[in-house]
């Protein structure tokens, strides 16, 4: 057990690190994508930009990449240890966990994806990640919060299935 608690420590710190780190590229990242507007007269400039403060849902989106990457990279683990255990070996033990996993995380999270990346724009008077669910909601419906699930699904899985595909 003790070693089972060790490994999902080790995975949600490293998972949070990451975050931490990365989070001013994904923040230009998700500017650039999303098509928000930024003053610069070059592509360099306006990525330079989009790479600087206010970072807003800092807290929120660090919160969220470190539970996924952390649940996807542990659960993975445990899952195929998990099939091994009941007699479920090679591809499948290797690929089943991080399918499922990783598909339940980007439809949990995705609210909170699409909260943090309204945030970002430059022009928003929105502020925080609740105003932005709020605003989401009230303008166009619950299943809105869901926009883009499918599109982060088939980015996402298929690189996680790809890394517990590599021998440890």
């Amino acid at each position: 057990s003790n070693h089972v608690d060790n490994d999902a420590d080790c995975h949600f710190t490293a998972s949070t690190i990451a975050a931490v780190i990365n989070f001013p590229l994904w923040r230009a990242s998700a500017i650039a994508q999303s098509g928000f507007k930024l003053e610069g007269s070059n592509f360099i400039i306006r990525y330079y930009k989009a790479m600087q403060p206010p970072y807003r849902g800092v807290l929120a989106t660090i919160i969220g990449m470190s539970w996924a990457r952390g649940a996807i990279f542990y659960g993975s683990e445990a899952g195929k240890k998990f099939l091994k255990s009941i007699g479920i070996y090679g591809p499948l033990a290797q690929t089943l966990p991080p399918l499922v996993i990783g598909t339940c995380v980007q439809i949990i999270n995705m609210p909170l994806v699409r909260a943090t990346i309204t945030i970002q724009d430059p022009a928003s008077n929105l502020n925080s990640v609740s105003s932005a669910i709020t605003h989401i909601y009230q303008t166009k419906g619950f299943i809105a919060l869901w926009h883009g699930v499918s599109a982060g699904i088939l980015k996402t899985v298929p690189k996680y299935i790809r890394l517990f595909l590599i021998p440890n």
